[in-house]
């Protein structure tokens, strides 16, 4: 039975809402490291394509001002490492201390029909502790062809196994995940499944919360990928607060998101496409007016922002969106669009977050493609702008 949802005794305006959301996920006060970074978010998303830069290293550089995209991922490769991967939203980089929290989903999977049978798992278990940890396609072994997204026998009940929690992954070789049986990297502290689902959720929930400062219903559910109903159901037991915001149904406040004035991050940054201020295409549109999209498996002919866009944001509002490629110095625009309403000072904040991103990413300088398209901006005029502290030199496209 759900319980009954307490009346909500504060009322948030549209623009209040909005502050506490930034706020929240991205504060103005940066933290301190990479660590600090994702047991705040609890979730950071994981993606293979690296046109820009990997998705969580985008995440979390912008949590973490100048800082670079190689020092996040010396700081996850370290001796103890800071997350394992999981099926947490998407697959997403969680917190060694969340471990336990996930129980219920490892549960879960023990009871999906795709689980691995006892032969496979034997298999496979067996050789990872006698060989130690191996990336896929060791356990491939060159007998099943298929990459990415093609789940091959092998690729499926390697998954399977870290969904389970008896295998785990919490560093990389070469870019590539290394498979590992979880009792021998897990710490001890850790280790366990003892909590009930509900006292997982209440937990999860309550952090999802934290992370997102106001959110509905929905949006909490989506940020743990549980059914709506469910969380709903959890809800009321969780330390969030019920209420009103303008324009919303019911809704979710962290009572530290509503203890004082809220302070969002104001200085002109780029997000990723999987930056988990934007993971919930709904709650974008609810909170900025913003239709975030990603078009990446579009065909070319219909993308109407490119491969890789990323949003801008600026003083708590996304104004506008870039669409990005690299070479091994440059960080390359392809194409820019900006919101109706951006203000006049819309030009001198994607030259600022440019900056920025490209020292985030690694590039000495940025450059304009050839074919870019754009509107509200000049790119002419912007490009030797944006050039850092080398001379305006054209590359190929490329590089």
């Amino acid at each position: 039975m759900t319980a009954p949802m307490p009346s909500p005794e504060t009322a948030l305006s549209l623009a209040e809402a909005r502050d506490i959301a930034v706020a929240a996920t991205l504060p103005a006060d940066s933290f301190p490291d990479a660590k600090a970074a994702l047991t705040h978010l609890h979730a950071v998303q994981l993606d293979s394509i690296s046109t820009l830069a990997r998705a969580h290293q985008l995440t979390l550089t912008a949590r973490l001002p100048g800082t670079t995209g190689q020092a996040v991922d010396n700081a996850l490769n370290s001796p103890e490492p800071l997350a394992f991967d999981y099926p947490a939203h998407a697959l997403a980089l969680v917190p060694l201390a969340d471990w336990p929290l996930w129980a219920f989903r490892r549960r879960a999977t023990r009871r999906r029909p795709q689980y691995p049978d006892r032969q496979a798992r034997t298999a496979l278990l067996n050789r990872i502790e006698r060989e130690g940890p191996l990336p896929l396609r060791r356990l491939r072994d060159g007998t099943e062809a298929g990459a990415g997204w093609d789940w091959n026998p092998t690729k499926t009940a390697v998954e399977f196994l870290v969904w389970s929690g008896e295998l785990a992954s919490t560093r990389r070789a070469g870019g590539q995940r290394l498979f590992d049986l979880a009792e021998r990297c897990i710490p001890d502290a850790f280790l366990s499944d003892q909590a009930s689902d509900d006292a997982c959720l209440t937990e999860l929930l309550g952090h999802a919360g934290a992370a997102l400062g106001v959110a509905t219903t929905d949006d909490l559910a989506d940020y743990v990928r549980i059914p709506i109903a469910i969380a709903a159901r959890i809800l009321p037991e969780t330390r969030l607060a019920p209420v009103r915001v303008e324009g919303w149904q019911t809704a979710w406040a962290d009572p530290q998101a509503l203890a004082g004035p809220a302070r969002p991050h104001t200085e002109p940054l780029f997000l990723g496409p999987f930056d988990n201020l934007i993971w919930h295409r709904p709650r974008v549109l609810r909170l900025f007016g913003f239709t975030q999209v990603f078009e990446a498996y579009k065909p070319p002919a219909r993308r109407k922002y490119g491969y890789y866009a990323c949003p801008l944001l600026a003083d708590g509002r996304l104004i506008g969106r870039a669409d990005f490629s690299r070479c091994e110095t440059a960080l390359i625009i392809q194409r820019v669009n900006l919101e109706p309403g951006a203000g006049s000072n819309a030009p001198t904040a994607f030259t600022q977050a440019c900056r920025t991103l490209a020292a985030a990413t690694g590039h000495t300088r940025i450059e304009v493609a050839d074919h870019a398209m754009a509107d509200a901006v000049d790119l002419a005029a912007l490009s030797g702008v944006l050039v850092t502290d080398e001379p305006a030199i054209k590359p190929p496209l490329g590089c």
